[in-house]
């Protein structure tokens, strides 16, 4: 059983500082909370997704805490049509997603894949998505088993599997 997150609500109209898409006005209840953090940034519980409309379908997750700290992601939906349903009993218990359910993709949950910077492109670990419960927006990075593995962008805009 898991312990519920202590959220601290939002102040309306709060402004948060970003140093790479400026300030955002934060929309109560838009917070992600992150209890575990991220690899390499386990001090950061709290994300606010932003999607800017002219950079669709990316979706950019700011630190509310520190300026220069931003992810930015794309749906995996975006990358492989393969179903992401493969999320362990003990992920599910840590998101709150029920156990008993069959999830669904974008009613129950969400699966952002972290892009990282590969010389003039972008590469993506499959089995390494964000998962956000959409219902509490409690989310952390899982390790799904091996399937989907690493994806680097080409040029033509396609995703191509890297070794």
């Amino acid at each position: 059983m898991t312990t519920p997150l202590t959220v601290r609500e939002p102040v309306p109209g709060r402004v948060i500082l970003s140093s790479c898409l400026g300030d955002i006005s934060q929309d109560k209840g838009s917070e992600l909370f992150l209890p575990a953090g991220l690899p390499g940034f386990e001090t950061e519980h709290v994300l606010l997704p932003v999607e800017i409309p002219a950079r669709r379908p990316l979706v950019f997750l700011q630190s509310v805490r520190s300026p220069d700290v931003c992810f930015v992601c794309l749906p995996v939906s975006c990358i492989v049509d393969a179903p992401f349903a493969d999320i362990s009993e003990d992920d599910r218990a840590g998101l709150d997603l029920d156990p008993g359910r069959n999830l669904v993709m974008g009613e129950d949950h969400l699966c952002l894949a972290l892009l990282l910077p590969c010389g003039e492109t972008v590469r993506t670990n499959l089995d390494a998505p964000i998962v956000i419960n959409l219902r509490n927006y409690r989310c952390a990075q899982i390790l799904l088993e091996p399937r989907h593995g690493s994806r680097r962008l080409t040029v033509d805009g396609t995703w191509e599997p890297v070794c």
